[in-house]
């Protein structure tokens, strides 16, 4: 599965009519990510079911809406472990949480972006 899914950035910009709109939800993205992954971290430290679970539908949601593919699905996986109670499946994964957030930054930054003036 890819890191990334440019087809739902490039839908946003024909949506809105233009690219900016677009550029500027993915550089928002990029902004809060390190937010999101720390959240998510932080509620599993502290065994808190309900937080991980605002955390991670969190983490989904803006990921399927950025066309964090790769992202988006272990978000899925994520939440059907957070239903399940099993908070300890969750804190084994944080790293690739980080991993594929990390990747999808770059993504981001290097695919699809322009570079910064």
């Amino acid at each position: 599965m890819p890191v990334l899914d440019l087809d739902v950035l490039r839908e946003l910009e024909e949506d809105m009519g233009s690219t900016g709109i677009a550029h500027n939800f993915a550089r928002d993205y990029i902004k809060i990510w390190n937010k999101r992954r720390t959240y998510l971290e932080a509620s599993i430290a502290d065994d808190d079911a309900d937080a991980a679970m605002d955390a991670v539908l969190s983490l989904k949601n803006s990921a399927l809406m950025v066309g964090a593919s790769r992202l988006a699905q272990l978000a899925v996986n994520l939440e059907r472990l957070v239903k399940n109670g099993d908070l300890s499946a969750v804190r084994r994964l944080l790293p690739f949480v980080a991993l594929t957030g990390e990747q999808t930054v770059c993504g981001l930054k290097q695919g699809y972006l322009p570079p910064e003036a």
